[in-house]
């Protein structure tokens, strides 16, 4: 496809791509911590969207988005539980024979379909998502895409460099009527958690992005590590009460009660990621797996089950990947994991939370008085900003998509104060009550809201031509966000244009959210509305205002990240935008898709 077809085919493949993905009410389904797959956004949720204030037109959108639906990442979970499953047969530990056979032949399956499928890689589910919120995307913003297709507008697609995230952006661009269009990689804007980059290299010797990483690391290594806070509240967490008997509950439907207690008790009920089972025992690769094109189809020699706890956590894992992979359960490998958690929602719940945990204190709000975790998102919210900054000052880019990890979203969520991610657990390194740790029953976070697969932030900005008399400079540009395709308020202390309203100026956001001075009120006059046609009339000019953040709920609030971003001055005024809807939804409009160079943070 040539890029002067591109655009015309953007309105028809999205409406055709809405059907793909008709949504399920989030309610209707379980929550399988961070590996709940993507819930569409209702047309009641997309009915909701706010217009922008009168006066205002579309200059821009962008968004970072988590990979779809994939299958599992490594052989892990299932080699772990191939070699407790060999153990119990060996020791009649299964509570029939025909229990063992079908729970061995549900490891086979599963493992045969992500050999099929390649581990880590995004399912058909997952590529069906990514689709679907292109084409919203598109159809959402069709004003602005008809605009620039008439101006030379551009389009940036970005990936972390992993496989799947790099799938999800194809996938999108499909849906968004751009298919096959390469994604430029960005580790180091959408990889900020690790030294070493996807493709294997490392991170630049000196570079900015480099320091970040390593000091990242190292904070989670000494955190994780013996006497760190983040290894004591886990320790905690797995060894409250019901982590025991949910284990022992789920396991006794499956294994013999002597087997279950007999688990980490000896050598021969310990069990590695190894070619044996045993501690330093060779790698062990999926059967099957050619290991020189899917090198995560091999094991890691780290990983183990010990405990009661460790076994059913990993049979939990199964069951919750598997929601995803519903185009890989057919024939000949077809599998089922939910049949072990019939009638035992409560212990899957509880299961949701411990996987939870591991998020929420390495990736999330994490410790009161800490910011280590999620300030290593700031330069991600720092290009949110330039962005919008480079379109105001007369740049071509009209849409900036970039697709990454729920190591990403995570951060930059907690980052952003979003729903769920503004509370903290104690900094208490001896905790001795539940109330010393991070816990579900009080605190609002969930991997299943925070970061679904294909979780995504997208923010749409609208600007005005002409002065604005209350500042004597060009109108500043607002914003409104999307949260996984749902209009949201911004954080608490970011006030709006107005009351009721979402849309927020750009320069309250930097205010709010990074620390930056603001000089003129975040509140625009009610515009009044000219004849029909016509642009309304311009906001008188506006006092300052002085705002105060909100509390942000029980438990301790997380105190936002002073960013590096400096106030931005007067943006240069835009050209008035087209109302060419019409003509986009024939398909006479065009578009310049290029990559844009690379900024270096």
């Amino acid at each position: 496809m040539n890029a002067r077809t591109a655009l015309s085919c953007i309105a028809v493949t999205a409406l055709a791509s809405l059907a793909l993905a008709v949504p399920a009410h989030a309610d209707d389904t379980p929550s399988l911590s961070s590996k709940q797959p993507y819930v569409a956004p209702s047309p009641s949720d997309i009915g909701a969207y706010s217009p922008a204030p009168d006066g205002y037109a579309p200059v821009a959108t962008e968004s970072v988005a988590r990979h779809g639906s994939r299958g599992l990442s490594s052989y892990k979970y299932d080699a772990l539980l191939h070699r407790v499953a060999a153990t119990a047969q060996a020791e009649n530990g299964f509570l029939t024979p025909e229990i063992g056979r079908e729970f061995s032949a549900n490891l086979d399956a599963i493992t045969a379909a992500n050999v099929e499928n390649g581990y880590g890689m995004l399912t058909g589910q997952g590529a069906a998502q990514h689709r679907g919120i292109g084409a919203r995307a598109a159809q959402r913003n069709a004003q602005l895409f008809a605009d620039a297709a008439k101006t030379g507008g551009r389009v940036v697609a970005e990936t972390s460099g992993e496989p799947r995230a790099t799938e999800s952006g194809e996938n999108f661009l499909a849906g968004f009527g751009m298919p096959g269009v390469a994604l430029e990689p960005r580790p180091d804007l959408l990889y900020f958690h690790e030294v070493q980059n996807p493709d294997g290299t490392d991170k630049a010797v000196g570079s900015p992005e480099r320091a970040r990483a390593q000091a990242y690391e190292d904070y989670i290594a000494r955190q994780t590590g013996a006497g760190g806070t983040i290894a004591a509240a886990l320790q905690y967490i797995e060894s409250r009460p019901r982590s025991v008997t949910a284990a022992d509950d789920l396991l006794s439907g499956i294994f013999t009660p002597r087997f279950i207690a007999a688990i980490g008790t000896d050598a021969a009920h310990v069990w590695y990621d190894t070619a044996d089972g045993t501690k330093g025992g060779g790698v062990t690769c999926a059967p099957g797996a050619d290991r020189t094109a899917d090198p995560d189809a091999c094991g890691d020699p780290k990983k183990s089950i010990k405990t009661p706890v460790d076994a059913a956590m990993a049979l939990y894992n199964l069951d919750i990947i598997a929601a995803d992979m519903h185009d890989e359960d057919v024939a000949p490998h077809e599998f089922d994991f939910t049949q072990y958690f019939a009638g035992r929602s409560a212990d899957a719940e509880w299961f949701a939370y411990l996987l939870d945990a591991e998020d929420f204190y390495e990736k999330g709000p994490s410790l009161a008085g800490h910011d280590e975790t999620y300030s290593i998102a700031e330069p991600l919210l720092d290009d949110f900003f330039a962005t919008i900054d480079d379109r105001v000052a007369g740049g071509d880019v009209v849409a900036t998509f970039r697709f990454a990890h729920a190591e990403t979203i995570i951060p930059f969520a907690a980052l952003l104060r979003l729903p769920g991610s503004t509370v903290a657990a104690p900094d208490d390194p001896a905790p001795a009550s539940d109330a010393d740790v991070y816990d579900s029953a009080t605190n609002p976070w969930r991997g299943s809201q925070v970061t679904p697969m294909a979780a995504n932030v997208q923010w749409d900005v609208v600007a005005r031509t002409g002065i604005d008399p209350a500042t004597g400079a060009a109108y500043t540009p607002l914003v409104r966000m999307l949260y996984n395709e749902r209009e949201i308020a911004f954080a608490a202390g970011c006030r709006a244009v107005a009351a009721g309203s979402n849309w927020v100026k750009e320069t309250e956001l930097k205010r709010c959210l990074t620390g930056a001075a603001a000089s003129e009120s975040p509140l625009i006059a009610a515009a009044t509305p000219g004849p029909a046609g016509t642009p309304a009339s311009s906001p008188s000019p506006m006092p300052a205002v002085t705002t105060t953040s909100a509390a942000q709920g029980a438990g301790t609030p997380v105190v936002p990240a002073t960013g590096t971003l400096a106030a931005t001055g007067a943006p240069s005024p835009l050209g008035p935008a087209s109302l060419a809807t019409l003509l986009l939804l024939a398909g006479t409009a065009t578009l310049v898709l290029r990559r844009r160079r690379r900024r270096i943070e």
